[in-house]
């Protein structure tokens, strides 16, 4: 298999420019695309940060916002225009990250060009910066009316409480409108230093001509600045509280979520992407379609199709979520309840289909190299130590039934903690 994975993933280049910008290069010689991705490693959880000795305290939803605005150009729309270049433009804000990437032909890099202009100049004009307030706004407002959204944002203020985790990516309405120009420069000035950025870029392109572009731009250009302190968040511990809400629902909804590595230090890089796929797998064994288990929930109609489990890490967290509709509320937080507690034994138990979960798992993974834009989004930088695709399918072929079990019977668990989502009593 790795022998498989770089025949289709080769020659992939890490080098630092002395700026300390970071440079992924992935050539896919065979597409006649290329997706390149400016990204930084700065998301909706860093709300605060030391400067010159000062701790700053800046709005939620400011990531997210200066996401949006970066894209405002003196004289022009910088999305407008990479449209203009024949490019499919995009970002997004996660917790701990922000990205810009787009699609262009294979070797056209006039959009590449614009890509690693308009990440490095801010422009925040007074009036455009309150017309974005009014559309952010829109946006959050649209994340409350639906249910599902609602539910998880609620599942996330139950495992880190009082933790910029819990706080929606997007911001509340009152404190997007309370973002102000000047907010988002010191962000800017703060976070989007040539040292704490990555460029990847995967498809068809002459390496030469890429290096001398981005060398040349202002991305690499740029002058390295001294970096800020970020604090440590220390975080509360989970309750195993059932906290219940009224929505627009027809029948219950319920979520469970549960921190891993609570109270204890999390492991960081190759090891942390290493656990955080073992971690998938084994919700994947227990709670999957594979597993006993769910089958029976599924015919006795506890559970149906909107059923979920899902692992994730990301820069400081990792914590399981579990969310479905279900008549039977109470009986299926008891039974989760359960499998959690005994996790360990229920994989163990699962032992005869772990390599058909795997190779299902695997064969994901490996489809995912055909496609260019998921190679460069998934990248993750630090947090994995700058892993690609081509990382996480060597590492997850060397996982081993007994690497994920005893990675299972180490893990250090929160208190599963859970939100019920009734419908609403004027409806009934």
């Amino acid at each position: 298999m790795p022998d498989a994975v770089t025949r289709f993933a080769p020659n992939e280049r890490h080098d630092t420019l002395p700026n300390g910008l970071r440079l992924h290069l992935l050539p896919r010689p065979d597409f006649h695309q290329m997706v390149a991705m400016v990204t930084v490693d700065f998301g909706a959880r860093d709300q605060s940060f030391e400067k010159d000795g000062q701790l700053v305290k800046q709005p939620a939803g400011l990531a997210h916002f200066l996401e949006h605005k970066l894209f405002a150009q003196p004289g022009y729309d910088a999305f407008s225009r990479l449209s203009e270049l024949g490019a499919n433009a995009n970002a997004f804000t996660t917790q701990t990250r922000t990205s810009y990437f787009l699609t262009a032909p294979a070797n056209e890099y006039e959009a590449l060009k614009e890509l690693l202009t308009f990440t490095q100049e801010p422009y925040f004009e007074a009036e455009s910066v309150a017309r974005e307030q009014d559309i952010i706004s829109q946006e959050v407002d649209m994340y409350q009316d639906d249910t599902n959204a609602r539910l998880y944002r609620l599942i996330l203020g139950q495992l880190f409480k009082d933790d910029p985790m819990a706080d929606d990516i997007a911001g509340t309405t009152e404190s997007v409108h309370s973002v102000t120009p000047e907010d988002l420069q010191l962000a800017f000035d703060a976070f989007y230093r040539p040292d704490n950025m990555d460029v990847v870029i995967a498809g068809a392109f002459d390496e030469t001509t890429v290096r001398d572009l981005i060398n040349a731009s202002l991305a690499g250009q740029r002058p390295a600045v001294a970096p800020v302190s970020v604090p440590t968040h220390e975080l509360q511990p989970v309750s195993d509280d059932i906290l219940e809400v009224e929505m627009d629902v027809v029948r219950p909804k319920v979520a469970m979520g549960q921190r891993w590595y609570d109270g204890a230090d999390m492991p960081t890089g190759r090891e942390a992407l290493r656990i955080a796929i073992a971690g998938s797998l084994a919700v994947d064994l227990v709670f999957g379609e594979f597993s006993p288990t769910y089958m029976t929930w599924y015919d006795s109609g506890m559970i149906d199709d909107s059923f979920s489990a899902e692992f994730d890490w990301e820069r400081g967290v990792a914590f399981l979520t579990i969310a479905a509709e279900t008549p039977e509320a109470d009986e299926l937080i008891d039974a989760v309840a359960d499998e959690l507690e005994n996790m360990a034994d229920r994989f163990a138990a699962l032992q005869a289909d772990f390599e058909l979960v795997k190779k299902d798992a695997l064969g994901r993974l490996i489809n995912k190299l055909n496609q260019l834009e998921e190679i460069v989004t998934r990248f993750e930088g630090s947090t994995f130590d700058f892993a690609t695709l081509r990382d996480e399918i060597n590492i997850l072929q060397a996982l081993t039934f007994t690497d994920v079990l005893e990675i299972l019977r180490n893990a250090q668990v929160s208190a599963l903690t859970t939100v019920i989502a009734t419908p609403n009593a004027l409806d009934m």
